[in-house]
């Protein structure tokens, strides 16, 4: 099951942005704006098809890889968890990724024990009669909270607790903490269900108010290698400067995209490491738009230069992007 992302509708002609399209990509229209994707594969679908309606192109550039868990020792912690559900007293999730490979889990699980399979339907893995109707479940963002409502989890059955949108919003461990009764969980078990590593701040925090808690990981992350077409087709969008934007929604994601730039063109002034630094000071200087502080910090680490934090989501992602490619799609017009 994938995670939901925006869903808008596709513009005619659109192909996908994979790993054998991406040099096409690359290739079309060089003068008109690009976003550059750095999502997992098939994670940025809906934001690229709705990047591309309206008028700006794509490039996919996938900064991480996600696949399901398959550690023994993390599986029997996972499997171990979900069989005991009704044992906690709060289940969190902290990414899209997470709900939906804990659930295909629970569902697997349930599959083999001989459970009824009622609940799982052609259009993927609904689990609200699975699901103890007792057990609230926490959120950290809007994604995360559809993806449990495609599985059947959502109010009014369900109690999903999920930190407030608006303006102002945020959709962090911070904002999902402040939605939580701390004091009301003292004592009692709580499931925090991430993928290998991560923030440790919901667990620390909800042990420093007296909750045993038990995280488990429902997926790995892996930051992949990029081929030899991927780097040739970023080398050839980012030849011009001003109609490149890097789309960053991962702190991860944006660490390792220093190393492999560090690794390819060395470092940015080119006095202690071999490379091409000009190279290096192009791509660092292409637009960059960010969902989260942390994630507008950690760019400004790794050297970029133009940084547009926006609102968490991807209608803001792409509200922001569409400013930015205005114009740039009026001068293209105007060739």
């Amino acid at each position: 099951m994938n995670p939901r992302a925006l869903v808008l509708p596709p513009a005619a002609g659109i192909s996908p942005t994979s790993a054998a399209g991406r040099a096409a990509a690359g290739s079309a229209t060089p003068a008109a704006p690009c976003a550059i994707l750095t999502r997992p594969d098939g994670q940025a679908d809906s934001l690229a098809q709705a990047l591309r309606a309206e008028g700006i192109d794509t490039l996919a550039f996938p900064l991480l890889d996600i696949a399901e868990q398959v550690d023994p020792s993390a599986l029997m912690a996972l499997d171990s968890a979900l069989g005991a559900l009704s044992s906690y007293a709060l289940v969190v999730f902290v990414s899209p990724n997470a709900v939906a490979h804990a659930l295909a889990r629970l569902v697997h699980l349930q599959s083999r024990a001989g459970g009824n399979a009622t609940g799982v339907t052609d259009a993927g893995i609904d689990t609200g009669e699975r699901w103890p109707a007792a057990l609230p479940v926490a959120v950290v963002g809007p994604g995360s909270a559809q993806a449990l409502a495609d599985a059947g989890i959502a109010p009014p059955r369900h109690k999903v607790i999920v930190p407030p949108g608006g303006p102002a919003a945020r959709f962090d461990s911070e904002a999902l903490l402040e939605q939580l009764e701390l004091t009301a969980l003292a004592g009692r078990r709580v499931l925090l269900v991430r993928g290998d590593g991560g923030r440790e701040l919901l667990a620390d925090t909800l042990r420093a108010n007296g909750a045993q808690v038990d995280i488990v990981s429902a997926y790995t992350r892996r930051a992949p290698a990029p081929d030899p077409a991927a780097w040739a087709a970023l080398e050839a969008r980012l030849a011009s400067r001003a109609r490149c934007a890097w789309v960053l929604t991962s702190s991860e994601a944006v660490r390792h995209l220093a190393t492999l730039l560090a690794a390819r063109y060395g470092t940015r002034d080119g006095l202690h490491t071999p490379g091409t630094p000009q190279v290096l000071a192009q791509i660092l200087a292409a637009a960059c738009f960010t969902s989260h502080a942390r994630i507008a910090d950690a760019a400004h680490a790794a050297g970029f230069d133009r940084i547009t934090q926006c609102a968490p989501g991807d209608e803001n992602l792409l509200a922001a992007l569409k400013t930015w490619a205005d114009p740039i799609q009026v001068k293209h017009d105007d060739r």
